[in-house]
């Protein structure tokens, strides 16, 4: 019974699950504003007091927007990861900042926390206020289970064989309206404004007819690059329907999509715009694309970008030379999905191969000049508390081997001094970034910069005489060029202009070359030290940044396309090629250059938003951080549980709750939850997890979570009571038949303590489990007693007490596939020692005129290992092998003990009661293909994005007592079919069906009842949000 709630639970959506990650490591403190409260760790404190200003100053215009106000929203502040992120749980009421600022090659730099806090407390007000319900009832769920045929007489149904959860929520905002209206969140602020990035990424779509879908841009679940472009052509497609409807319309479109009939932002725009959502794209489409070829024409007609040296990938990033010229390092993820996943790669230009020298690598890096030996920074979290920070590595390219150099500095992008004894990098600390130096071994750490206000810092690179630092440096907007001694002093801009400049690199005859967007893209450009020229050396018609120059002249940079980021070559004679005057046709408030303003904007301090000076924040007082719980999320669902063949179709339907609160930290939470039909049978769990300090063990550095779980289920059935019963007959006689009601009831209750250990997906559980079975017989009438009635009776036949340790490993690549065919490893070892009191007998004893069970004990450890490999073939195409076995130590104990092979979670050519023991051994082979992808297709609120299919061979038995051979082992062979899909653009939905042919045919004995299985097939399916079997 247990198992069938477990089943229950995977039918959540992840959108209203949370990140239960809490560091207990750290000392909270909440600070109060007008209309936020604050809640940061004491490293934190600088970033928590500018959140709790802006918050308070962006409140109003954001509100005014859309005429809706939130409650009181927290804001919980980190810095404790390398990790630039903003993140709102809209139902929830909070959002969690973390301080480091973004530096992401796909957007330009914008002050981060004027651009995230708006951005994020935009998420809130604007999916609250479109919600059809309220955020205490964000969705609800139909759910459907159906069971195996019984078969076996000692059980009283069969085991899932399909099952169902499909959301009807309260939310169906588009990725693209969500995320543009968030980039828009009010224009005159300028805190993230179409920036010449932003650009980039349409110009070149819309150059080489390459624009995301209406459909694609509705739903995530892409690469990193077109992850982006949901965001970029949002904010785009969301600045078009401003200027030229009305800035009021984005307001009405939002509150439309909160319609109870309305479940695709097409509708809403039908009631607004009087367009469909296909008109409104066309028409948007259409426009971006003419007028991008008309701005983009003068730099057409004298495009100069050099030679792609390496096109795979769309991250490829940070070239740089050698001392001689010969090669090339840089970075680039290749075939990955998502830029985190980048590795480094050194390229040799005269054999013209790369080669991948390692893996995870997503900083710049640097030759050690008279050796052979490579500096670059890895995302580690080998450090006592287990955080994800940068430090710095160097590399042998002739012993292969890695060695760390630094550890806990958050150093990252590191650059070697031209002497080879230094090495300046990057490290941020509450939000802020600085300049430091390590000798080339990694000692003797100094810091050069003191900023300490939220300064940003990037790309540092030593000149040529190793004297001076050139680095990028931002404040609020763009990008400037700036240097510094070595010493730490002498610190000024070298740039000052209204363009972003960035990536410097100084030649040895003294010549800078950076990037610049001064004509609306970004080129390189050089400056002569003597004469002060400047000369642009690109034309391109998408981007060009990061130069690397060697001793020929010649530039290796990383240049944007309509597929990403490439590394290029640029020779002397083609640079002479470019004509500055054919250039881009910058506009500053595209697409249309006009506006159509909500009429609001005025009623609020506009010049002071815009000149802002966070310098400068309110005296907050801090305090001590106290538990503040989230508002209850009440999740009803209505469940057809057609478990029963005695119950009528109004028993088989359950009505429920999921409910879920936690502490605004997620120091801890609570989950439950109840189901129950008209015959009263019930589902009923409750979960409470605590992730806080717990003295002994913290001071011993162990940080467990705690939990505590309840289970409580009970199933009723019909059966039939005989009396008089003469046996001399076959079959036997009785006198009379009494229908009469059981019911079977569990009652568990679990302490759980979990700890990660290893690496961060191995975690260690440890298990107290007690539970309970009992019946219930109800009462019924003797009619040979004069029609006396006999009470009900409740038999407790099963007590279970047991310890359990489980580790559980996983190492799934991230991919955008990595659900319907993951590639990678999942690993489960369980052992379980259990002291159980079973009546397996049904033999009683009278203790004071009432029966009383007579229980053997059953004491015996066990086994169980399920480990499963995922292939990967080339292209997307893997196989998968499983494995699974089991073994109960010691003698015999009884069936009910079993492990069972079968069913929906096992070999699925057998039914799931069919093949049991105490001991088990199971191989699956699964080789999985995709049928279709990048389909691309809606139909009303779905969209289906690719189809799988798998065919598999299973060979596995279970028996008790001695090996029966390997003659005796099942065999059966399946296949399924998958499909992807996305409902209401933010659930993902996913729909398999199985088909399983058993080989063998068997037979079983049960309570004198045979039983054959085998020579059949077995099927299977769901919709669920994962494909969790």
């Amino acid at each position: 019974m247990r198992k069938i709630i477990l089943i229950f639970l995977l039918t959540l959506s992840p959108l209203f699950a949370q990140y239960n990650e809490y560091n207990p490591d750290y000392n909270w403190l909440t600070i109060k504003g007008k209309h936020v409260r604050v809640h940061y760790h004491e490293e934190a404190e600088r970033t928590a007091r500018v959140v709790a200003k802006i918050a308070d100053e962006v409140w109003e215009p954001i509100t005014s927007l859309y005429q809706y106000e939130p409650e009181t929203v927290d804001y919980i502040i980190k810095d404790i990861d390398d990790y630039s992120n903003g993140a709102t749980y809209f139902f929830d009421n909070k959002i969690e900042i973390w301080a480091s600022s973004l530096d992401f090659d796909l957007r330009g730099t914008h002050n981060w926390l004027r651009n995230v806090i708006s951005h994020e407390f935009t998420h809130m007000v604007q999916i609250q206020s479109g919600l059809k319900l309220s955020r205490t009832l964000p969705v609800f769920y139909l759910q459907f289970l159906n069971y195996e045929d019984k078969r076996r007489p000692d059980i009283l149904y069969g085991f899932p064989n399909f099952i169902a959860s499909y959301p009807i929520p309260g939310i169906n905002v588009p990725a693209w309206f969500a995320e543009g209206t968030a980039q828009y969140m009010r224009k005159e602020f300028g805190y993230d404004d179409w920036d010449t990035h932003r650009d980039m990424i349409l110009r070149s779509y819309a150059l080489e007819n390459k624009l995301l879908t209406w459909n694609q841009m509705g739903v995530f679940e892409k690469t990193s690059l077109g992850n982006e472009s949901v965001y970029n052509s949002g904010f785009a497609l969301t600045r078009y329907i401003s200027q030229k409807y009305g800035e009021d319309k984005l307001r009405e479109v939002t509150h439309k999509l909160g319609k109870l009939t309305n479940f695709t932002i097409d509708a809403a725009f039908e009631d607004v715009l009087g367009k469909d959502g296909d008109e409104i794209y066309n028409e948007w489409s259409s426009y971006l694309k003419s007028d991008y070829i008309k701005r983009s024409a003068d730099v057409l007609s004298n495009k100069v970008t050099g030679e792609i040296i390496a096109s795979e990938g769309f991250g490829n990033f940070h070239p740089i030379y050698s001392s001689d010229g010969s090669k090339l390092l840089y970075i680039s993820n290749k075939s990955n999905n998502y830029m985190s996943l980048s590795s480094l790669y050194l390229y040799d230009f005269a054999t013209k191969k790369e080669k991948l020298i390692k893996s995870k690598v997503r900083s710049t890096s640097s030759f050690i000049p008279g050796t052979n030996k490579i500096v670059y920074a890895e995302l580690s979290d080998d450090n006592p508390k287990w955080v994800n920070i940068h430090d710095l590595y160097v590399y042998d390219l002739d012993t292969e081997k890695e060695t760390r150099l630094t550890h806990g500095l958050r150093a990252n992008n590191p650059n070697v001094s031209h002497d080879g004894k230094k090495i300046v990098f990057i490290y941020q600390n509450d939000g802020t970034v600085n300049l430091g130096t390590v000798d080339i071994d990694g000692k003797n750490f100094k810091r050069l910069t003191f900023f300490e206000q939220g300064e940003q810092v990037f790309n540092p690179k030593f000149s040529a005489d190793d004297s001076q630092i050139f680095f990028d440096f931002s404040l609020k907007e763009n990008r400037d060029v700036a240097r510094i001694n070595v010493d730490g002093s002498g610190y000024e801009l070298v740039t000052t202009s209204a363009a972003d400049e960035r990536n410097p690199f100084q030649t040895k005859d003294g010549k800078l070359y950076y990037s610049s967007d001064e004509s609306g893209i970004f080129n390189i450009y050089s400056v002569d030290p003597t004469t002060k020229e400047k000369k642009q050396l690109t034309n391109v018609t998408g981007g060009a940044f990061m130069p690397s120059v060697n001793d020929k002249n010649e530039i290796a940079y990383a240049g944007y396309t309509a597929t990403g980021y490439k590394i290029f070559v640029i020779g002397k004679d083609e640079q002479e090629k470019v004509d500055p005057s054919k250039k881009y046709s910058w506009i500053n408030n595209p697409p249309l250059e006009g506006d159509k303003p909500n009429g609001d904007i005025n009623k609020f301090d506009i010049v002071k938003l815009r000149n802002y000076d966070d310098t400068k924040t309110p005296d907050y007082t801090p305090e001590k951080y106290s538990g503040f719980f989230s508002k209850l999320s009440i999740l009803p669902f209505i469940r057809y549980d057609n478990y029963s063949t005695f119950s009528s179709g109004l028993d088989r339907i359950k009505p429920g709750i999921y409910i879920a609160s936690s502490d605004i930290l997620n120091r801890y939470s609570i989950f439950g939850s109840a189901s129950i039909n008209r015959k009263l049978e019930r589902d009923m769990f409750l979960q409470f997890d605590y992730r806080d300090k717990l003295p002994l063990l913290y001071n011993l550095g162990l940080r467990p979570e705690i939990g505590f779980e309840l289970y409580s289920v009970s199933r009723g059935t019909n059966i039939d009571l005989d009396f008089g019963i003469d046996s001399t007959f076959i079959p036997p006689r009785v006198d009379y038949r009494i229908p009469a009601e059981v019911t079977y009831s569990l009652f568990e209750f679990d302490i759980v303590a979990k700890h990660k250990i290893f690496s961060e997906g191995t975690m260690l559980e440890g298990r107290f489990i007690f539970s309970q079975y009992s019946s219930e017989l109800g009462s019924f009438i003797l009619p040979e007693s004069g029609n006396l009635l006999y009470p009900a009776s409740s038999d407790k036949y099963y007590i279970g007490r047991g310890f359990q340790l489980k580790i559980t490993h996983e190492e799934i690549v991230p991919t955008i596939d990595s659900d319907i065919n993951p590639v990678g490893r999942k690993v489960e070892l369980k052992f379980d020692y259990e002291f159980n009191r079973f009546n397996n007998e049904n033999n009683y004893t009278v203790v004071d005129g009432i029966l009383k069970p007579l229980y053997n004990d059953f004491r015996f450890p066990k086994l169980e290992l399920n480990w499963k490999e995922y292939f990967h073939l080339g292209g997307d195409q893997t196989i998968t092998a499983q494995f699974r076995g089991g073994t109960i130590f010691g003698p015999e104990v009884p069936d009910f003990f079993d492990f069972y092979l079968g069913g929906l979670i096992g070999m699925k050519s057998y039914p799931f009661y069919s093949v049991s023991g105490n001991e088990l051994g199971w191989l699956n082979l699964t080789y999985r293909f995709p049928l279709f992808k990048n389909i691309d297709t809606r139909f009303g609120h779905l969209y289906l994005d690719k189809v799988y299919f798998s065919v598999y061979a299973d060979y596995g038995n279970a028996w008790t007592g001695s090996f029966p051979g390997m003659k005796d082992f099942k065999k059966g062979i399946g296949g399924e079919l998958r499909i992807k899909l996305n409902s209401f653009y933010l659930f993902p939905t996913s729909l398999f069906f199985n088909a399983a042919y058993a080989f063998d045919e068997f037979s079983k004995t049960v309570r004198g009842e045979v039983i054959k299985y085998g020579k059949e097939w077995n099927f299977y399916g769901g919709i669920l949000f994962d494909f969790s079997f």
